[in-house]
């Protein structure tokens, strides 16, 4: 029997995470006799508003839950587990809470290409009519860096690129054909065997964002493919929406994060 371990990392987002184990759970039905599914939590959440996650799931195998004794960020929450438990797994993915499984979800993993490193599937957020995957066709420049260090330095930048960006993405066509991409969306990431023998343990080298980059990089120096499967179908159901503080906090996240990332990855080209 093949066997898939799901990482969700938590912050503050019990109702949403309930809503993604009974979509995992509805999708696991389907593959009962098939493919083992594993769940573990990386909640995030401060210890004085931790809640009970419930493990009441007919089909999930195993629910368990990692509470952090503080926010250790998207990656910082999810690694230590995916390099304590990934090695005996087919598939692993790491992903946000926020997110609804489609029912065949699990049965369409069992279709795609084993070959891949990273299965990046249909990721649709309604709230903004956007489908998130492909997210990144092509390998980015040092000039792309530079840009978006530029738009990351400014909240007034960052929204004028936001809105043309997502005005360009809603008339942008998706293919509905397996093709090999740079990174997907890391909103859900999902790597296969193949990678996980590759790189048993991850390291990351910042707090948050950048997450996209860097993986698709790892993969990239290891002659892998990224692959955009569109018969993997996800629903983000996350808030779009964010405070002028907190879009600030994230600018300088992402300033850092591809600051580090383009010195690594980078800086030779």
């Amino acid at each position: 029997m093949k066997s898939i371990l799901l990482i969700g990392v938590n912050y503050r987002s019990y109702d949403a995470l309930r809503a993604f184990m009974e979509s995992v759970d509805r999708a696991a039905s389907f593959v009962r006799q098939t493919m083992a599914v594993d769940v573990v939590v990386a909640d995030n959440t401060e210890a004085a508003e931790r809640q009970t996650i419930s493990d009441t799931f007919a089909h999930i195998r195993s629910l368990t839950v990692y509470p952090s004794e503080k926010n250790a960020g998207y990656l910082g929450g999810a690694l230590p587990i995916y390099n304590r438990l990934a090695q005996t797994y087919d598939w692993v993915s790491i992903s946000n809470v926020d997110l609804q499984l489609h029912p065949d979800f699990f049965a369409e993993v069992l279709k795609a290409e084993e070959q891949a490193a990273w299965l990046a599937p249909d990721i649709y957020t309604a709230k903004i009519l956007r489908h998130e995957n492909p997210y990144m066709s092509q390998r980015p420049s040092r000039k792309n860096f530079l840009v978006w260090n530029i738009i990351y330095s400014s909240t007034f930048l960052y929204r004028i690129y936001r809105r043309l960006y997502l005005f360009k993405s809603r008339h942008h066509t998706i293919s509905q054909q397996p093709c090999s991409i740079y990174a997907g969306h890391g909103s859900f990431m999902l790597f296969t065997k193949a990678f996980i023998n590759r790189y048993p343990a991850l390291q990351f080298p910042s707090y948050m964002y950048g997450e996209e980059i860097y993986l698709a990089e790892l993969i990239h120096l290891a002659n892998m493919r990224v692959v955009y499967t569109p018969d993997l179908k996800i629903e983000n159901t996350g808030n779009v929406n964010t405070s002028q503080l907190r879009l600030i906090q994230k600018l300088n996240w992402s300033k850092t994060s591809l600051k580090i990332i383009a010195e690594q990855f980078f800086n030779s080209r």
